[in-house]
């Protein structure tokens, strides 16, 4: 934790109590980030065309993320629920990716389970 350090935010004086992908974040801006960032990088619900997908980069942030939000849920006595809660789906969210991301035969703008929770099959990427 770094309480010695404000957010990088602008305008806001609240001690950062975190730093992720070399920034210093309070709670509610770092869950803003990773929110934003995993909207980002989640390749379900559109395509990513011609556009070259850095995945070290990515997987690098998604663990970075996941490991951060589990570090200030274990170590943070004063979150509320709601914190809490984002927390966690922050940890769900970069799981599901972090998986997306390890299928290398499946499409990339696919997903490995359907919407009825079933496997779906892996189609080559040409």
């Amino acid at each position: 934790m770094l309480h010695e350090r404000n957010c990088d935010k602008r305008s806001c004086g609240r001690a950062s109590i975190v730093s992720l992908n070399q920034e210093d974040f309070c709670l509610e801006h770092f869950l803003f980030a990773c929110y934003e960032k995993l909207e980002h990088l989640d390749p379900r619900g559109r395509s990513f065309g011609s556009q070259p997908v850095d995945l070290a980069s990515m997987r690098a942030f998604i663990e970075e993320c996941s490991r951060k939000a589990l570090d200030i849920s274990l170590h943070s006595k004063t979150l509320s629920n709601l914190e809490r809660g984002r927390l966690l789906d922050i940890l769900l969210w970069a799981g599901e990716l972090f998986l997306l991301l390890r299928a290398p035969r499946l499409r990339f703008s696919e997903s490995p389970v359907s919407t009825e929770g079933q496997v779906l099959s892996p189609a080559i990427s040409s």
